[in-house]
């Protein structure tokens, strides 16, 4: 009988410490480093070329990120994302205002009821144009949607993801953090896509409060697009209006993106993808920018490929304006370089 006494004592005072033992959080340390050397045509106001290596990377940017889940059960988990961007060719930080998690730092909550999350996180807007843009959001520092996509990031921020079928739902509140007043500094944002047997289409809208000069103004962001795969080959486009409210004094500035594009596997290591991207701002009303890209990649494993492109872009306008700053009327890019996830 005491031996059987002892032996429910030690069940009992085990079992507690086996359950903290199962419960524990999975943390992972991923990223990707990528180094490229790239020549462009017309660089300066005179003409003059210039090659160059991308010290953040071409073909997408360098990050490092810690990446935690804890099974909590019933369907139910808690994770975070600390994710840190740095400049290959010297190790600094790739921001100029030394946050260490400048890309991303969130945790948040996912199950049957969906996701939620909060910290510094991509903003809706960039989470559908991921889907919808031809090169899935890389070459961000060519293609000219990085910063059209409602600010890419929102601090202070708190988002709701769910997945109804083949429909994904987003909401999401940028807190502005501003002593008597909720709407300043702040940001909202929704987005709705349907996606099925290799289709996806969808859009969001997002209006926060920017500050333009000493007074916050109201931007608003709408966004459209679709994206269609059918076995090798690959379809996607779509259009992008952003406008900056300057109310009486002063016109709206209105910036309008307009992009599509194919891409093809060739086999298993072999992608082509091209796109072309269209944008205009007003009241810049003499200036338009067409971009034309063609990018090649090679898969040396499931972790490393070289990548080519060439990208040409036509200035409509060789004035100095928003979208030409050198006054130049056209640029011709090469860029070649290594690409590594881990």
């Amino acid at each position: 009988m005491k031996k059987f006494a002892y032996s429910i004592a030690a069940i009992a005072v085990s079992a507690p410490l086996m359950q903290a033992a199962q419960a524990q959080t999975n943390v992972t340390i991923s990223g990707t480093v990528d180094g490229g050397v790239r020549y462009l045509t017309n660089a300066n106001a005179t003409g003059g070329s210039k090659v160059y290596m991308g010290s953040n990377g071409w073909n997408s940017s360098n990050k490092l990120d810690i990446i935690g889940v804890e099974d909590l059960g019933d369907g139910l988990d808690a994770h975070f994302v600390l994710e840190s961007g740095f400049n290959l060719a010297t190790g600094a930080l790739d921001n100029t205002t030394s946050l260490l998690f400048n890309r991303q730092s969130i945790v948040g909550l996912k199950g049957s009821f969906g996701s939620i999350d909060m910290g510094r996180q991509y903003t809706i807007s960039h989470d559908l144009l991921l889907d919808y843009d031809p090169f899935n959001f890389n070459y961000t520092t060519l293609i000219p949607l990085t910063l059209a996509s409602s600010g890419t990031r929102f601090s202070n921020d708190l988002k709701y993801t769910a997945k109804l079928g083949a429909v994904k739902l987003e909401l999401e509140n940028s807190f502005g953090e501003t002593a008597g007043s909720f709407n300043t500094a702040s940001a909202r944002g929704v987005g709705l896509q349907y996606g099925e047997n290799g289709f996806m289409a969808g859009g969001s809208y997002n209006r926060r409060s920017v500050l333009v000069g000493t007074t916050y103004r109201n931007e608003d962001y709408y966004l459209v697009g679709f994206a269609y795969k059918y076995g090798a080959f690959g379809l996607s486009g779509g259009y992008m209006i952003d406008t900056i409210n300057m109310q009486s004094t002063a016109v709206d500035t209105v910036t309008r993106n307009t992009f599509g594009g194919a891409s093809y596997s060739v086999s298993d290591r072999v992608k082509i993808t091209g796109g072309f991207y269209r944008t205009t701002v007003s009241p810049d009303k003499v200036g338009r920018k067409d971009m034309s890209i063609v990018g090649v990649d090679y898969m040396l494993s499931k972790r490393t490929k070289l990548y080519a492109e060439v990208d040409y872009t036509k200035y409509h306008s060789a004035v100095v304006s928003t979208l030409n700053t050198l006054g130049v009327p056209n640029q011709t890019g090469m860029t070649v370089g290594i690409n590594h996830k881990f």
